[in-house]
């Protein structure tokens, strides 16, 4: 009964590893596919820059590139230390939601509604960055104090 319940947890532990790389170059795709598109993006800016100069529709894409970039870095961050910080989603966050607001040029189209939904998100998202922040200091804090290097 031993053996068997030993088999049984090898299995699944082979199982596990297996899954876990396979989760592994899923992430590594979609990070690839990002990276390219960040790199259409780009080359598609450059080339409508030259043809008609529209300064919000550069503004839109600029944002929408660093958004990409964003995603790519958290991306790499899950492959390298499989989490992804909070802090980092949530600027990922700001950033859609800055994106959203730069794009609605026509504030009188929405609804009061639309409007403090958007100011409670951002808000929400910025306290939760903050208390993000003050918790990897507290971290910091007591690795220092306590003499743990930080690897």
């Amino acid at each position: 009964m031993g053996r068997k319940h030993h088999d049984v947890g090898i299995v699944e532990n082979l199982l596990l590893k297996w899954l876990s790389v396979l989760f592994d170059m899923v992430v590594i795709g979609l990070a690839t596919i990002t990276m390219g598109y960040v790199v259409y993006l780009m080359f598609n800016l450059i080339t409508e820059s030259f043809h008609a100069f529209n300064i919000e529709e550069i503004l839109h894409q600029i944002v929408l590139v660093v958004i990409f970039l964003e995603i790519f870095e958290l991306l790499t961050m899950y492959v390298k230390e499989h989490h992804v910080s909070m802090r980092n989603v949530v600027e990922l966050g700001v950033l859609a939601m800055v994106r959203k607001i730069i794009i609605t040029l026509d504030y009188n189209q929405l609804g009061w509604q639309t409007l403090f939904g958007m100011a409670a998100l951002i808000f929400v998202m910025g306290w939760i960055y903050v208390q993000e922040r003050q918790r990897r200091t507290r971290h910091e804090e007591f690795l220092i104090t306590h003499g743990i290097k930080k690897v």
